[in-house]
């Protein structure tokens, strides 16, 4: 299937609707905040392996929790609560520096390695009040955690981390639970390093989805 190319001189994506099949929609352009913030309202996230070009996604169907409708497990947190304890943008870079040491393995250089690159997309998205933390700690250590982006009522999952044993799954139940009682409407599950076993997930297409996050863009407009 065919795929636009991005030019780094030009801030636009192509209509979403023209992805493949799995979801490919364009390839290269950079990491520039106001591009991914564009990539973000147009229901587009960014996806790639390391070294390599950097590849702009849109897949249909876009896997979503809607919070207004979510079942939260509460025995389920209240069990962790009593295990971690839990901050939020407290330590932002140093939750990113322990995701890399769980997922940037070198005999295993995968989509799923958190470049340098995407380090300083995120750090600098942080500085400027659109990505957030959710850090798990025991012992004062740090054992996990999860991080994305918020724009407006949406919010874009990224990844998950843990270096003990069901801090990944605490981190992920907070982020929920903090953006159930901020009104948030939904979060959006975009990559295998966000999901969670055992929890509903909801699916829309993506005309859908693309709607939601035009519609969520246009009342909460992200300037950098």
């Amino acid at each position: 299937m065919p795929y636009f190319e991005l030019s780094k001189d030009e801030i636009a994506f192509p209509p979403a609707f023209y992805a493949d099949n799995e979801g490919l929609l364009a390839v290269g352009g950079d990491m520039d905040i106001e591009r991914l913030l564009l990539a973000y309202n147009s229901g587009i996230f960014y996806w790639h392996f390391p070294l390599k070009h950097i590849k702009w996604w849109s897949p249909d169907p876009r896997t979503v929790i809607f919070l207004d409708s979510f079942d939260f497990p509460e025995d389920g947190y209240n069990s962790l609560k009593d295990t971690f304890q839990v901050t939020h943008n407290t330590n932002f870079e140093n939750a990113l520096r322990v995701c890399q040491q769980v997922y940037n393995i070198k005999d295993r250089m995968n989509n799923e390695w958190l470049s340098e690159r995407s380090f300083r997309a995120f750090l600098e998205l942080h500085k400027k009040g659109f990505a957030h933390s959710v850090e798990i700690w025991k012992n004062k250590k740090l054992v996990g955690g999860s991080f994305g982006v918020a724009i407006g009522k949406l919010f874009f999952g990224e990844y998950k981390f843990e270096i003990m044993e069901s801090a990944a799954e605490f981190a992920v139940l907070s982020l929920l639970k903090k953006l159930s009682d901020e009104k948030f409407r939904l979060i959006d599950m975009q990559k295998p390093t966000i999901f969670l076993d055992g929890l509903e997930y909801d699916e829309l297409s993506r005309i859908e989805y693309v709607g939601i996050c035009k519609d969520n863009a246009e009342k909460y407009p992200s300037h950098v």
